[in-house]
C-alpha cells in the first residue's frame, strides 16, 4: 500500500527526534587539567594553578629583550605531586624556550631545560615536573614571546601496569590525548619470530624546506625478498588530511597511515591555505606513521623506499625511520 508523503515525513521526524533526544552533549570534566593559551587572556584555571603572569624584560647593552611566562601553583601534597607540562611553540633557531622551576623565595628547584631542536617548524615538548618545593615555573624566550603559543598542564597520578618479561617499552606517562612515546631506534638489526627490524634513519630529516627537497629516499640491501614488510616513522607538522606517500622501487603505493591523536589535542592547529577549500589542520608535534609493503614489491639486492610529500606547501620533518621484514621463522636471515 502506498503511503502519502506527509505520513513518511512524520515518520522520519519521529525517528530523528528520538535519536537526537537519546544522547546529550555533556562537558567533559577536567578539574586537574588546563590548556593555557598565551595569545589571549587567561581563562578559568583549576584550583591548583593560582595564576598566569607575563613579564617582558627589556634589552640592555649586554642582553637582548626576552619574555617570561610564569605559572604560579598552589601546593596540594598527596593530590598534585607531579605535573605534566606540554609546551607548544615555534621551534625557531635562537628562540628556543627555556623552562625553569623556582621556589617562592627564588631558589632554583628545577634546573633550566631548553626545548626544541631549531627545526623552524611548529612543535611541542613534554616535561614531567615533581612538584615538591616548586611554587612557580618560568618559560623564557628571546624577543616578545610570540614563538610560544601555550601550555597544557596536567596533574598526574600513579597507577600500576604489567608488561611481558621479555618485552619492555611501557610508557612512563600516558599521553592525555593518546599520542605515544617517541620510537626507540638502534644501530643493530633485530630478529624475532621471523621478523627482522632495521633502522634506516635514526635522526631528523627535514622535508619541504626548499624547492627540490619534498622527498627523501632510503636504500637498503636484502639477501632475499620478505613475505611482507612494514615501514614506520614519525612526522612533525603533518597535515593530517594529506599524509606523505610511499614509493617502493618506483611503484607508488599511496598514502601512509598516520595515527592521529584525539582532536581535542591543542597541538592540532587549523589554518586556511591557498587553493584548499577546507581548513587545514597540522599537528605541532610528532605523529606515528606506517605503511604495509607487499613482499612482491621488494627484491633481493638493493631496494629503495621513497617518501614524498606531494602538494605540501608547508615543510615537515621525519625521524625514527625503520622497516620490518617478515620471513618464515625457519628462513635464513636476510
Amino acid at each position: 500500500m502506498t503511503r502519502p508523503l506527509w505520513f513518511l515525513a512524520i515518520l522520519l521526524s519521529l525517528v530523528f527526534s528520538r535519536g537526537a533526544g537519546g544522547q546529550q552533549l555533556a562537558q567533559q570534566p577536567t578539574a586537574f587539567t588546563a590548556y593555557i593559551d598565551f595569545r589571549q587572556p587567561p581563562s578559568e584555571l583549576p584550583i591548583w594553578i593560582e595564576r598566569v603572569e607575563k613579564q617582558t624584560i627589556n634589552a640592555t647593552q649586554d642582553q637582548p629583550q626576552k619574555n617570561v611566562y610564569r605559572l604560579r601553583f598552589r601546593r596540594f601534597p598527596g593530590l598534585v605531586d607531579e605535573v605534566l607540562l606540554r609546551v607548544y611553540f615555534d621551534d625557531a633557531p635562537g628562540e628556543k624556550p627555556v623552562l625553569t622551576g623556582w621556589s617562592e623565595i627564588g631558589t632554583e628547584v628545577l634546573p633550566p631545560q631548553t626545548l626544541g631542536q631549531g627545526l623552524n617548524l611548529p612543535s611541542s615538548e613534554t616535561v614531567r615536573i615533581p612538584m615538591a618545593g616548586v611554587d612557580y615555573i618560568d618559560i623564557e624566550t628571546p624577543g616578545d614571546g610570540g614563538t610560544v603559543r601555550g601550555v597544557l598542564a596536567v596533574a598526574l597520578r600513579q597507577t600500576q601496569t604489567k608488561e611481558g618479561l621479555d618485552f619492555g617499552g611501557t610508557a612512563p606517562v600516558v599521553d592525555p590525548f593518546g599520542n605515544g612515546e617517541p620510537e626507540v631506534t638502534g644501530s643493530d638489526d633485530l630478529l624475532l619470530f621471523g621478523r627482522v627490524k632495521a633502522t634506516l634513519e635514526p635522526g631528523v630529516v627535514p622535508l619541504g624546506t626548499g624547492s627540490d627537497d619534498s622527498e627523501v629516499a632510503f636504500d637498503f640491501p636484502l639477501d632475499q625478498a620478505p613475505l611482507i614488510a612494514l615501514l614506520t616513522f614519525e612526522i612533525l607538522n603533518a597535515d593530517i588530511s594529506a599524509p606523505p606517500h610511499l614509493v617502493v622501487n618506483g611503484t607508488d603505493t599511496g598514502a601512509v597511515s598516520v595515527t592521529v591523536t584525539d582532536l581535542a589535542d591543542p597541538a592540532l592547529t587549523g589554518a586556511i591555505e591557498p587553493a584548499r577549500p577546507d581548513t587545514v589542520y597540522r599537528y605541532a608535534g610528532w605523529l606515528k606513521c606506517q605503511k604495509v609493503i607487499p613482499g612482491s614489491l621488494l627484491t633481493a639486492g638493493t631496494d629503495e623506499l621513497l617518501i614524498t610529500t606531494p602538494g605540501h606547501p608547508a615543510p615537515v620533518a621525519l625521524r625514527s625511520v625503520a622497516v620490518q621484514l617478515k620471513y618464515t621463522p625457519d628462513a635464513a636471515t636476510p
